[in-house]
């Protein structure tokens, strides 16, 4: 940016209107702030949206879940049972609508070299009975010594697993894929279904409860445990991806879809890691959530 290199005013100076207003002029502007006269990346806020110039020229934000400050009546997920699932939780207003991004009849059509953000904030719950930290594979058996039994300690890893999907073939929004990036979570890996972690660049993982033992005596099982667990309190999660147009994409829609319960595993010796579903702890696992927002930012970085 041009600096402005004018003395000031000093005592015994003479100063004049017309004098008064050259200084002003130093700060006018022949054309608005923008890309040219402003340094790279000095400014990345919403209130400097201007169409088409500048870095914003497409802000928005939506309502994202069920307003409920108090959590009063809170929009309640149930774990999946089968694998591989039918389909996700839509993120919805307690009364079975979803809430999403849409962008009108003419959808959101970027331009190469800008860049799509998405960020996105939830308020959740872990609903918990039972055990289900020691159902599936959420627990590994830990041998005792000195003569004692073995003792199942929770991984503590059980989660759901929140993403964001698009339609971009009409407003109609009614063929919803994952975005660039993600996986659905239905790939088959070994017995199971599920997703490589590269495959989760738009995926938010919500961890369920933690586990913990007390007064395992010198590792012998025998000598008798008390299990310390903790179902995961309301809390505040969020997400975010971006993507960088590479032509001139149209997006109609985006909402963000829930799934659960996960573990992470490595299905063989040298493979990926990857999130699985695991659907033994199903039956006693719900997932709790209230309101947060969807925020779409459009960037131009050319």
């Amino acid at each position: 940016m041009s600096r402005i290199n004018r003395a000031r005013i000093v005592d015994g100076d003479q100063t004049t209107a017309a004098s008064l207003n050259d200084r002003f002029d130093d700060f006018t502007q022949a054309n608005e702030v923008d890309q040219f006269n402003l340094r790279d990346s000095a400014v990345d806020l919403p209130q400097f949206k201007k169409s088409p110039k500048f870095q914003a020229p497409f802000v928005q934000t939506d309502v994202l879940g069920k307003s409920d400050m108090l959590h009063a009546a809170p929009v309640s997920v149930g774990a999946t049972g089968s694998t591989p699932y039918s389909s996700p939780h839509v993120i919805q207003d307690g009364a079975a609508n979803p809430t999403i991004a849409s962008y009108g009849a003419s959808g959101l059509t970027l331009s190469a070299g800008e860049v799509l953000r998405i960020y996105w904030s939830l308020s959740v719950r872990a609903d918990l009975t039972n055990s289900p930290w020691d159902d599936g594979f959420q627990f590994n058996a830990i041998a005792g010594t000195g003569g004692g039994g073995n003792t199942d300690v929770s991984t503590s890893a059980g989660c759901f697993v929140a993403w964001l999907q698009w339609d971009v073939t009409s407003n109609g929004l009614t063929n919803w894929t994952e975005v660039p990036g993600q996986s659905d979570f239905k790939t088959t890996l070994g017995s199971f279904h599920g997703s490589s972690l590269q495959l989760c660049q738009a995926t938010t993982v919500i961890p369920l409860w933690s586990y913990w033992l007390r007064n395992l005596n010198n590792g012998d099982s025998s000598a008798g445990t008390s299990v310390e667990t903790k179902a995961a309190g309301w809390r505040g999660i969020s997400g975010a991806w971006h993507y960088e147009a590479l032509g001139t994409p149209t997006i109609f829609g985006l909402r963000v879809v829930l799934l659960g319960v996960m573990h992470p595993r490595r299905i063989s010796a040298g493979a990926a890691n990857t999130l699985v579903l695991d659907v033994g702890p199903a039956a006693d696992v719900d997932l709790e959530y209230t309101g947060g927002r969807l925020v779409t930012f459009v960037n131009r970085m050319k």
